[in-house]
């Protein structure tokens, strides 16, 4: 186990003894949704749940630890511990009961010099995270493997902080340099509310939820999600009722100039199971100047079906 020697230590048990080993690859920081100190923040998780982060942050940037961070902590989810033995090391931070609100100019020099202790201590590689199981740094809500409940940690606030202050700081301290151009957009779109799908027609799915678009490429309702000229990857993850056992709903991204549909990409597959049928697509492409790019499914049962949830994240690079 490592501890951290400049945060307080204020060992979890029986969690820190019990819980398996992991080897960090990934920092995910978290709004812990309440004002809390980091004392305050190991009572609730000694007392009333079974979850936990590595790390709390106080307001005036102090800092505890709470299991080590080569033992596995519970804030978030499939990163927790991968089945090649990596997970994330994470950070709850004090905010306002609304997660509104921004860091405290105490709370990003904590947020820095942790995250420059553990480049240094485990080798967490100096960039944000493209994917969901790639090393390096990253926040609560940046991928649905992270935040399957699709909430807005840390909020829009401290996301807007952590691409600003926050990583740029912890490069620049490591490393004497910033690194600009690793510094993505970030696309977090889903549903309002479930639709039908019909069979037999290629349908492009629309948006009706945003919470986060910081490039500004989707419409209000649209479908498109990225415009160019720009790179991108992240994914979507799909959730389809009434899909009969055994049949396919396909996935394909298609590109577009304007409505002019010009280019489809490879297929995914999403087979019907009993109880519901789920799927997670990869989204990767370089994208050219004048195209937007669209996720469409093909529904080629006999029957229509119900797309009951669907959350794009991705991470932008735009060029030129």
């Amino acid at each position: 186990m490592a501890w951290c020697p400049f945060a307080k230590k204020m060992e979890l048990q029986p969690e820190s003894d019990d819980q398996p080993a992991i080897r960090p690859t990934q920092f995910i920081v978290h709004s812990i949704v309440a004002p809390w100190t980091p004392e305050r923040t190991y009572e609730y998780w000694h007392d009333s749940t079974n979850l936990e982060s590595h790390f709390g942050l106080g307001y005036d940037g102090s800092l505890a630890q709470y299991i080590g961070t080569q033992t596995r902590a519970d804030a978030n989810a499939a990163a927790n511990l991968r089945s090649d033995g990596s997970g994330a090391v994470s950070l709850e931070s004090a905010s306002n009961l609304q997660a509104s609100d921004p860091w405290t100019d105490e709370q990003v020099e904590t947020l820095i010099r942790l995250g420059v202790w553990l480049h240094q201590e485990h080798g967490i590689p100096l960039r944000i995270c493209c994917t969901w199981d790639d090393s390096g740094f990253g926040y609560h809500r940046q991928f649905s493997q992270w935040n399957p409940s699709a909430h807005s940690c840390p909020g829009d606030a401290r996301v807007k902080q952590f691409r600003e202050r926050v990583f740029p700081g912890i490069v620049a301290r490591a490393t004497g340099k910033t690194q600009e151009d690793d510094m993505p957009d970030y696309v977090n779109l889903g549903l309002a509310k479930p639709y039908t799908l019909k069979p037999g027609a290629w349908d492009s799915i629309e948006y009706t939820q945003e919470w986060a678009d910081t490039a500004s490429d989707h419409a209000t309702g649209g479908s498109v999600f990225v415009r160019g000229a720009a790179r991108f990857t992240g994914s979507i993850s799909l959730t389809i009722e009434g899909l009969p056992v055994g049949e396919v709903v396909q996935v394909r991204m298609s590109e577009y100039e304007g409505d002019e549909h010009k280019q489809d990409h490879p297929i995914d597959e999403i087979t019907g199971t009993a109880g519901g049928s789920f799927g997670v697509v990869p989204l990767t492409k370089r994208l050219a100047k004048g195209r937007g790019i669209r996720v469409r499914l093909l529904n080629q049962s006999d029957q229509p079906v119900t797309v009951t949830s669907a959350v794009l994240t991705a991470l932008v690079w735009k060029e030129g």
